[in-house]
């Protein structure tokens, strides 16, 4: 993993991070921007929350655009800008399936059958404000963002 690299562009707060698909890098990174949201004035339970999404969209290239494979560069982008932060998730792996349901329907009391994966994007969706992923030739890109309390 290389940074973070600070730059501010007018009264935009931005830090990149270049993460190697491996799962065992996923923590340090998602911690990393935990640190960040704390440092922009998100409460902790709620940078907690962006370091989950974060954590979702790392496994989620790792696994699915890489497929579990090494070697691959994810760029992670954190920006801070008048009381919303903005995360990009960038690859060069495999694009996303068109209409993947975000709804996920399971009973939470059922303990037994609660399902072991698939979750991801629906995590990702109920703790961030915004999501958008796009596809520009051959990289990927999930936006996620969340306001700031005033």
């Amino acid at each position: 993993m290389k940074g973070p690299h600070p730059v501010r562009n007018g009264d935009v707060r931005v830090v990149t991070l270049h993460v190697e698909s491996r799962l065992d890098h996923v923590e340090l990174a998602a911690r990393a921007m935990r640190s960040l949201c704390a440092t922009a004035g998100l409460p902790g339970r709620e940078a907690a929350q962006v370091e989950l999404a974060v954590g979702e969209a790392l496994n989620n290239v790792i696994r699915h655009a890489y497929h579990g494979a090494a070697g691959h560069m994810i760029e992670v982008t954190f920006a801070h800008e008048s009381g919303q932060l903005t995360i990009e998730v960038t690859d060069e792996g495999d694009p996303m399936p068109p209409g993947r349901p975000v709804v996920f329907d399971f009973d939470p009391a059922d303990i037994a059958h609660l399902p072991e994966g698939g979750m991801g994007l629906f995590l990702i969706h109920s703790v961030m404000d915004s999501v958008e992923y796009r596809r520009l030739g051959e990289r990927n890109t999930l936006a996620m963002s969340r306001r700031l309390a005033a």
